[in-house]
């Protein structure tokens, strides 16, 4: 196995987790939220706060730190398109979590506390979080298939 083997293959499973673990995501808040159990609407959003701290960013941290090791070793360009449409979707991800899902996921669990998890405005964030996340999800989608299809590319 070469070097590129192992950092295309690190790279890959991060990417099968982050990505993965977005689609598994909405398909459980698609079934909580089709359930009408506000309960369990707000513990979806404790779910989501938990999986995205202690799973989905470290598998985005690997997938960077794997993809800049990887074009370093094959020694392609960083103008690449399908690199620079990677890495600039890997940074709108990360803001929406540093500035949008973090903070909102602490205020769901705030307000659930404070209101009760039938409150019309939990119900509200939840359902606008979901939304966010669903286009974060198709964003995650277009750079698997930008690193997939490499565009622009003779590979």
């Amino acid at each position: 196995m070469s070097i590129y083997e192992l950092l295309l293959f690190v790279h890959i499973m991060a990417a099968i987790v982050w990505v993965g673990g977005a689609v598994a995501s909405q398909i459980i808040s698609f079934r909580v939220l089709n359930a009408g159990d506000a309960g369990r609407k707000a513990a979806l959003a404790g779910d989501l706060e938990w999986m995205g701290t202690r799973v989905f960013t470290p598998a985005s941290g690997i997938l960077l730190l794997f993809g800049i090791f990887l074009v370093l070793n094959a020694k392609w360009s960083w103008g690449e398109p399908w690199i620079g449409g990677g890495i600039a979707i890997w940074l709108v991800s990360t803001v929406l979590g540093i500035a949008f899902f973090g903070p909102e996921l602490g205020r769901i669990q705030k307000l659930t506390e404070a209101e009760g998890p039938e409150s019309p405005a939990v119900m509200t964030r939840v359902n606008k979080l979901i939304l966010v996340s669903r286009v974060e999800l198709g964003l995650l989608i277009l750079a698997v298939f930008l690193m997939s299809t490499k565009p622009g590319t003779n590979f």
